[in-house]
């Protein structure tokens, strides 16, 4: 399970963004390329012991464990393959996947389907916010990071 909630928060990550700022409200497509660091990740999960909330920010410079670092690389006209490493004293590769982008929703065969949508919130040279909404077996599933390019 926390494997499946990984990787759904890992392609929310990479597809959703937010902004703070009015200039940074819109979604840049042509910004998704390149390395992206978590610096916040928030969100939900049920299990069979209830609910289990979450809320941590990173520091970009300096990667502790359950850091996440992305590698967007555009394939064809709106297909992504994003490669994932975690951190635990140094980056690990954890895979590749492959996404399509659908105006600002993500869509894989392997990870999203009508019970779980990922969407890209902004995009701009500098942020990347994904969010990932969804159930499960045992309920809502809610999960959104903001990435720093690296």
């Amino acid at each position: 399970m926390k494997k499946y909630l990984f990787m759904i928060a890992l392609m929310a990550s990479v597809f959703s963004f937010s902004a703070c700022s009015d200039d940074d409200d819109e979604i840049d497509v042509k910004q998704l390329e390149g390395t992206w660091i978590t610096t916040h990740d928030e969100g939900y999960s049920y299990d069979e012991e209830g609910k289990h909330p979450w809320n941590f920010d990173y520091d970009a410079s300096n990667p502790t464990t359950d850091c996440e670092k992305i590698v967007i690389s555009k394939i064809s006209d709106n297909t992504y393959s994003v490669t994932s490493y975690y951190y635990y004293n140094k980056w690990n590769l954890d895979g590749t996947d492959e996404f399509t982008l659908e105006g600002n929703k993500l869509a894989s065969e392997d990870y999203f389907d009508e019970n779980i949508t990922a969407r890209l919130l902004s995009a701009n040279s500098k942020q990347l916010i994904i969010e990932v909404k969804g159930k499960d077996e045992y309920g809502d599933i809610y999960n959104k990071k903001i990435y720093k390019r690296m």
